[in-house]
């Protein structure tokens, strides 16, 4: 059997393609959500045409985790709803040979991971073995990545670097080359649906997220004002995630919205692609996002100290490292980041479904 943990749309998103084609194949995997992002969870399940959870381990009548602090009750009760099905859940997985599958870098990884090892089946870490070469740059993400590679039997590794990186740690189990990251697929779902839109001018996209920045009110403010200006010249369109717009109200930035600086709703997962395609430029803080830009060819400027994705840093993404010189610069002529987008040569998702069935999961 096949289990999967996740507790956040970024994760969900990396992962739809493979509970998509375990689905399609009449082998659905056992879901275990802890919800993070309790209530924009279901909604990109639908989008993604695929079932809820089979184990809620928070009450989905929750609010999603806004700040840091919201982060111990959290996993208490995560942890207190789990060792309360911790029998029942041993029980299933042992009749048959099990996985219990995670993914990236969040406290749901780290969780998943720990729950793995108690039920004494086997982790499976997708998208192992990207490291930034700071143990706490970013934080808490690099320190979860290399505790969940001690904790894993199976890496699932999106490249020849991070391949590299697990040998260099010495991790335990297998080890197996992706080639790329799962989003590569999860682009392809999005892509097949997501309608291109056609706006009356060309606009910029932002979408800015991390507590790494959200946590600093004066980097937040510094780029929310350097933004908010730059866009009198070029418009942008501000996606409002619910973090970010707690982090504003609290910073006091409001204010520095305009109509050639407009925020709008995070949008699920095909629309945003739509919303990305269609876009001059974007300004994130997301590996994610980054690596679709490398894909699509897009115009990307990552504001972090430093990234672990290496994908298109050769070509259309620029990192600032927090360098404001470095955003002023990329804003200015943005085109010049521009590229062809780059082919699916092969698929990651059926990779890691390659090894799965092999090893009789």
């Amino acid at each position: 059997m096949i289990a999967v943990v996740y507790g956040t749309t970024g994760e969900l998103i990396k992962l739809a393609p493979l509970l998509r084609r375990l689905q399609d194949r009449g082998r659905a995997p056992l879901t275990i959500c802890t919800g993070q992002q309790v209530r924009q969870i279901p909604g990109f399940l639908r989008d993604f045409g695929l079932p809820q959870p089979d184990l809620w381990l928070r009450d989905p009548s929750e609010r999603d985790l806004e700040h840091r602090s919201d982060i111990p009750r959290w996993a208490s009760g995560v942890a207190r709803s789990f060792l309360r099905r911790r029998g029942s859940l041993g029980r299933r997985l042992a009749r048959e040979r099990s996985v219990l599958v995670v993914h990236g870098d969040t406290m749901t990884t780290l969780l998943g991971s720990m729950m793995g090892r108690m039920l004494r089946v086997p982790v499976a870490h997708v998208e192992a073995g990207m490291r930034s070469g700071r143990l706490r740059d970013p934080f808490p993400e690099e320190p979860i990545r290399r505790a969940t590679s001690q904790l894993a039997a199976v890496h699932f590794a999106p490249g020849v670097t991070a391949v590299a990186n697990l040998h260099a740690a010495r991790v335990h189990g297998a080890i197996v080359n992706t080639f790329e990251n799962t989003i590569r697929d999860s682009l392809e779902l999005a892509l097949s649906t997501a309608p291109a839109v056609a706006p009356v001018e060309q606009y910029g996209l932002v979408s800015l997220h991390r507590f790494e920045l959200l946590g600093r009110p004066e980097r937040l403010r510094a780029i929310i004002e350097l933004l908010s200006e730059a866009a009198r010249r070029q418009p942008m369109l501000f996606v409002d995630h619910p973090v970010t717009a707690e982090a504003i109200r609290g910073a006091g930035l409001d204010g520095l919205f305009h109509d050639d600086f407009s925020r709008i709703p995070r949008e699920r997962y095909s629309a945003f692609i739509g919303l990305l395609r269609s876009s001059r430029f974007l300004v994130t803080d997301s590996g994610g996002s980054q690596e679709e830009c490398a894909y699509l060819g897009l115009p990307c400027l990552v504001h972090r100290a430093v990234t672990e994705h290496a994908t298109g840093l050769d070509g259309s993404v620029v990192v600032s490292k927090l360098d404001l010189d470095v955003v002023r610069a990329f804003l200015e002529e943005p085109e010049r980041r521009r590229h062809e987008p780059q082919p699916l040569v092969q698929s990651p998702t059926g990779v890691i479904l390659d090894y799965l069935d092999e090893n009789g999961f």
